[in-house]
């Protein structure tokens, strides 16, 4: 007995014509064709919507329709095999009747991947730091970065979907997490590729890139001058890479623990001798720092800063092992009272 009620979705017909459906599936089809002449009307319209469409100008995408409709058919004949000669016969003459609803089907997929990729082609962002201190901003995926001064910044989403980011500079990004959509920084002669994590990417003047993992993973790369492919390294939380413009290769290194000074004012420093630490500070806080005795620089010293300035760190230093100092505008020297005694 027929199921007069019997309803199925375009959506449902789309997935049928798409050979996506099972058998049950496809016996339920046939059965509800096979029911009302309004069901085949039905097919009727879309192959009518389906000609209407070819008045677009521009056309929004080339649909081949006869290697569509013969991938369509091989599946629709497969399935005739398996039906009562009296459905067969029925079926060939549906062949007939849905080829333009099927091509109407897979003009509407390609309608909206038309316009999907167009639109996100044009998203596009440009950031500058003319200043001469960092700036905050985000990007229209909702990552975050700072800009270091005079860094610059354009960024777009791609036809493949990936998040481009070019830049010019310093700068520091805490990137939303997205699988489907990967985030690459080309800077130079290399770049970095990530999912979601924070990092920077240093520009240097005599055109290497360093590059500082605060968390999770990254991925360098750069093109190789004497072969075909591509050089990569990946680096987790807390390692550091070069992308050696001279060597033309990219190297490992341990991240510096105070490499995100300038966006965080933060410096941490694990046993390192003086001499490390005068290095990070002048640095970071571009000053020059000279001791009078040797033997200053050989002591080791484990500390924290927060938003401080020079004068008060080397204060601080100073005072630990009994030390003075004097300052003459960016330049301090470091003193041992012992040593004149």
């Amino acid at each position: 007995m027929k199921n007069d009620n019997l309803h199925i979705s375009d959506a449902f017909l789309a997935k049928f014509l798409l050979g996506e459906t099972n058998k049950e599936e496809q016996s339920v089809v046939i059965r509800w064709l096979e029911e009302k002449h309004e069901n085949r009307r039905h097919l009727d319209q879309l192959e009518q919507i389906w000609l209407e469409s070819g008045k677009l100008n521009p056309h929004p995408i080339s649909v081949n329709k006869k290697s569509a409709w013969t991938k369509l058919s091989f599946r629709l004949n497969q399935h005739e095999k398996t039906l009562s000669p009296s459905i067969q016969r029925f079926s060939r003459f549906r062949i007939a009747l849905i080829s333009s609803a099927a091509a109407f089907i897979l003009v509407l997929f390609g309608i909206f991947n038309w316009y999907s990729d167009n639109k996100i082609q044009t998203e596009e962002y440009l950031l500058s730091n003319t200043s001469q201190s960092t700036i905050q901003d985000s990007l229209p995926d909702g990552s975050k970065i700072y800009l270091n001064k005079f860094a610059h910044i354009s960024y777009h989403t791609s036809k493949t979907r990936q998040r481009i980011v070019n830049l010019q500079g310093d700068a520091f990004f805490t990137v939303k997490r997205d699988t489907l959509r990967p985030f690459i920084v080309n800077a130079g002669i290399g770049g970095v590729k990530v999912l979601g994590t924070s990092f920077q990417v240093k520009m240097k003047e005599n055109g290497d890139i360093a590059v500082d993992v605060n968390s999770g993973k990254v991925e360098l790369f750069r093109p190789n001058k004497t072969q075909t492919d591509t050089l990569h390294m990946i680096l987790t939380n807390n390692e550091g890479g070069l992308i050696s413009s001279q060597q033309d290769t990219i190297i490992r290194l341990t991240s510096n623990s105070s490499a995100f000074f300038w966006v965080d004012k933060r410096l941490s420093f694990r046993n390192k001798p003086l001499k490390e630490v005068f290095k990070v500070l002048e640095s970071c806080y571009h000053i020059t720092i000279n001791s009078d005795n040797p033997e200053i620089n050989n002591l080791y010293y484990s500390s924290s800063f927060i938003d401080e300035d020079a004068e008060n760190v080397i204060k601080v230093i100073s005072k630990t092992f009994n030390l003075t100092y004097s300052r003459k505008k960016n330049t301090f020297t470091i003193s041992d009272p012992k040593k004149n005694e």
